[in-house]
């Protein structure tokens, strides 16, 4: 059966689920947990707290991304759910090495009440660091039931327990007008002064940036980076992910997945990890490489982006927004990076875009640093944002003033609202920054048919659209910028990054060694001498051989086996 019948039929089986709205009317000064809510047949919560005096505030760990700490209440979206609930969230947004960090949570058994520990998740897991949230989401989270219902067995462990709830519950799929995930980036200005190449190729992509560094050795008094590459820490993946995007594949968490078979392969030791680290140590020579690549850190490496010296470089738009947006907020259009779907050779589909999917993990776990009356009332919490309205406010907020909606239901934005969604300091202080990823959330379309978020209203993306974006929509012959890449494949097991892997299993082993080995050995192999290359690489190859390989391929295709098991069930019984 088709993947999307698959996801669609299993939506519908969730919808037809009989659900109870739930409130918070527990005393002002305290985490009591009453649950004294109305019920309502639509599974939302219709009732807030009263007579709230005096809020609840929890402690919230959040690894997913660097940020300024604050307190949910000092948003505006954040207030008013403060109002309706009576609770607010300290968050504590990771700085440094999240291992570390999260090591040191575990060996001293003190966690806040409300954690996502992002790489390190199943690591908290396994120290019993998270409390079981089944009977929680069963008896106070009918909005969560309704939405991640079709997805509940994923989120099940193998002891049958569910940890974490995951940012992103999906509900269809829309084509993204602009490139939010990963992709091959090249700075407007070479693009403009080189008449709009297109890249479709690696040998292309290089070819262009040679040829921009070659009469451009500097960019405002500082040397031109012709490519660079973010390696630092656990954000590695975004270098040893390349070679399999060139390949076709999506980011499906270290294996190539067979589409047929639904065999997952390691790509780490093939030819396609080889021809790529084979090209950077090509160009390394032509001096078109970062030298600094393996050093600099993750801020560093959106520095150079930010101020445009860097004319090429691949990653996941959510790991370079911020530089990104810094460009763009101080008008410098022209310095912006335009997405290609680059591939090894013409003939590859790319796989660029995500198709509709769902990951487990990593995602928002109560810990147990909590009394069972906390749990009820942080669950309830985050059942209440689930609420299809909430859900509405959080990613598009408040009718009249941030959105209009039109004769048709349709939402939209006028030109000063969506001037005024745009500017970073309002969507802090409105609290979309603060909200609208990390929690529990929807993804793709609500029911009544409107994109989940803004900047993927059709209406709202073309509004987005300057006279420099438009000037290269023009030059390439498009109406939006994922117009360039190709609508993804099918996969019911999408992704397969999220699989658990066991602590100090053969396959958790597997990826602790490879990724040891990856950062010792690869700064080698594409720096190396001329003639170096070779042998360099077949030193490699022997150490990967040596790893537990058919372990960790063993833990994925069972995982993707089971996700698409899952799927074809759900699918049979809406039938």
């Amino acid at each position: 059966m088709k993947k999307k019948s698959l996801w669609l039929l299993g939506m519908l089986i969730a919808m037809m689920l009989f659900v109870v709205a739930c409130g918070n009317d527990d005393d002002a000064s305290s985490s009591d947990g009453g649950d004294s809510a109305s019920e309502s047949t639509d599974g939302e919560n219709t009732e807030g707290s009263e007579g709230c005096e005096e809020p609840t505030t929890y402690k919230f760990f959040d690894a997913s991304k660097s940020d300024d700490d604050l307190n949910t209440a000092e948003t505006k979206l954040g207030k008013m759910f403060e109002e309706e609930t009576c609770v607010n969230f300290d968050i504590e947004h990771i700085v440094g090495d999240v291992n570390q960090k999260i090591g040191t949570m575990i060996a001293s058994g003190e966690y806040p009440h409300l954690m996502n520990a992002e790489q390190s998740t199943d690591a908290v897991i396994d120290a019993g660091g998270f409390v079981p949230l089944n009977d929680l989401i069963e008896e106070h989270a009918p909005n969560i039931k309704k939405w991640y219902g079709p997805y509940l067995e994923f989120m099940k462990r193998s002891d049958g327990n569910i940890y974490i709830i995951p940012s992103g519950a999906s509900n269809g799929y829309i084509k993204p007008p602009n490139i939010y995930q990963g992709a091959w980036w090249i700075k407007r200005d070479v693009l403009r002064e080189m008449d709009y190449p297109q890249p479709k190729t690696l040998d292309d992509f290089f070819d262009i940036i040679e040829e921009y560094v070659s009469n451009n050795p500097q960019i405002d008094g500082m040397d031109t980076i012709g490519f660079t590459a973010l390696t630092d820490d656990w954000r590695f993946f975004a270098l040893s992910n390349q070679p399999n995007h060139l390949a076709g594949y999506p980011n499906d968490g270290g294996v190539q997945v067979d589409l047929e078979t639904h065999e997952a392969k390691v790509y780490n030791n093939n030819e396609d990890t080889k021809r790529w680290l084979e090209k950077l140590n090509e160009v390394h020579h032509k001096g078109l490489v970062d030298q600094e690549m393996f050093t600099q850190n993750y801020d560093e490496y959106l520095a150079k982006i930010s101020t445009g010296r860097v004319v090429g470089f691949f990653d996941y738009h959510w790991q370079v927004a911020d530089a990104l947006n810094t460009i763009r907020e101080d008008e410098d259009f022209y310095s912006e990076y335009m997405a290609f779907p680059v591939v090894f050779e013409e003939g590859i589909k790319d796989q660029y875009l995500d198709p509709v999917g769902f990951a487990a993990s990593p995602g928002q776990g109560i810990t147990v640093n909590t009394t069972e009356e906390e749990r009820i009332e942080i669950i309830k919490f985050l059942d209440y944002l689930m609420q299809e309205e909430i859900q509405k406010m959080i990613t598009w907020g408040i009718e009249g003033e941030t959105y209009s909606v039109d004769e048709d239901g349709m939402f939209y934005q006028t030109e000063e609202q969506f001037a005024q969604t745009s500017v970073d300091s309002f969507r802090r202080e409105f609290g979309f920054r603060t909200f609208e990823w990390g929690w529990p959330r929807l993804n793709g379309l609500f029911d009544d048919g409107n994109a989940v978020e803004a900047r993927n209203q059709p209406s709202v993306a073309q509004l987005a659209y300057n006279d420099v974006d438009k000037e290269f929509l023009d030059a390439y012959g498009i109406e939006t910028f994922a117009e360039l890449f190709s609508e993804p494949d099918e996969r019911p097991w999408y992704p397969a990054y999220d699989a658990p892997i066991e602590t100090g299993s053969q396959a958790q082993l597997y990826e602790q060694q490879l990724d040891d080995l990856m950062k010792r050995t690869y700064p080698g192999m594409i720096f190396a001498d001329e003639g170096d290359f070779e042998s360099l690489w077949n030193s490699y190859s022997e150490e990967f051989e040596k790893l537990p390989i058919e372990e960790f391929e063993k833990v994925m295709t069972e995982y993707i086996d089971n996700k698409v098991r899952v799927a074809e069930e759900a699918a049979a019984a809406a039938e």
